[in-house]
């Protein structure tokens, strides 16, 4: 069944293992070569890069997660204990007819997700694939990768039928934010090296838009793929803030409560701004919260100020920090 450690799951046995080494007093000889010495049949490395490895075994490590695992037990744990699963997932099990494994491994990226990579070769030649690992679900992520490793190479008839499946499987594409050559879509046909770099350059899109999406004023991504099968993304980006040292002074300088009435109009309008802005993902709450102290700020002085017309120093005081 099942554990989940932090944020993977893993299988019992790696729970356990995990448990048993952080209990166990090692000397600090890095990380790197403890895992050697705890996982002796696979090949560590330090990066994210794809497909640069030989042979079988391979596992790419992020710098941030290594220093994570130096500095963090919980975290060495929950790393270790998903390696010891990525040592006992037998990647050669159940492959397609006809498509040998020459190399494979394994990247744990910088946020912590899991990457799998192969390249294969058949009688149509080699084949690289590259599969993102859900390995914060609770089913099984090696039965779900052996399952994607197994599975044949997709034909279709068409581009109308490569289009459709496109659209079912990648929501970027789904979505409408990519464009892909119609005569790269017609190669991608025929020549399956084609075909899985176009599968490859949007899943790559789609792992993009997934890590920014939710960042504060996104507004979107467009990926064009061209006929030779090149992408580019181009994402926009719109944000909204409120001028808080300008604010500030204006407040300061306010002299009567008429000048006070003056910044608070400004301070509402940018505090309306700014919600409309939090609604469409152009600020955060921390930005909405600057507005709504500096009104309070604004109402709390006017009750200090007199009632009456400003002197012409004033006058000229308020008109250059309303300007400046």
């Amino acid at each position: 069944m099942p554990v989940k450690i932090g944020g993977s799951y893993v299988s019992e046995a790696a729970y356990s293992f995990a448990q048993a080494q952080v209990k166990d007093k090692e000397e600090n000889n890095g990380v790197m070569k403890s895992l050697a010495e705890k996982f002796p049949n696979l090949k560590f490395s330090v990066g994210t890069k794809p497909f640069s490895g030989t042979g079988m075994n391979n596992v790419s490590i992020s710098p941030k997660i290594l220093k994570q695992m130096e500095q963090d037990p919980e975290k060495r744990m929950e790393y270790e204990a998903l390696i010891y699963d990525i040592a006992h997932t037998d990647v050669q099990s159940n492959r397609a007819p006809g498509h040998n494994l020459k190399s494979h491994g394994f990247i744990i990226e910088d946020d912590g997700g899991l990457r799998s990579w192969s390249i294969s070769e058949s009688n149509e030649g080699n084949r690289r694939q590259q599969s993102k690992v859900k390995r914060s679900q609770k089913k099984n992520w090696w039965q779900e990768l052996l399952d994607k490793l197994s599975s044949p190479d997709k034909k279709f008839n068409n581009t109308n039928e490569l289009t459709n499946y496109l659209r079912e499987n990648f929501n970027i594409v789904g979505a409408g934010m990519a464009k892909i050559s119609g005569k790269f879509l017609q190669k991608c046909l025929t020549d399956e090296e084609s075909r899985q770099k176009l599968f490859d350059n949007l899943r790559a899109a789609e792992d993009s838009y997934a890590s920014r999406k939710d960042e504060v004023g996104f507004q979107g991504m467009q990926v064009i793929i061209d006929e030779d099968g090149e992408m580019t993304m181009e994402s926009s980006k719109r944000t909204v803030s409120i001028n808080e040292d300008k604010r500030r002074r204006q407040i300061a300088a306010a002299a009567t409560q008429g000048d006070m009435q003056a910044v608070l109009a400004i301070l509402q309008q940018d505090l309306q701004e700014l919600e409309d802005g939090y609604k469409q993902n152009t600020c955060d709450a921390a930005e909405v919260e600057k507005a709504k102290k500096l009104i309070e700020q604004a109402k709390q002085q006017m009750g200090r100020l007199p009632d009456r017309a400003p002197t012409m120093a004033e006058a000229s005081a308020m008109t250059i920090n309303m300007l400046i």
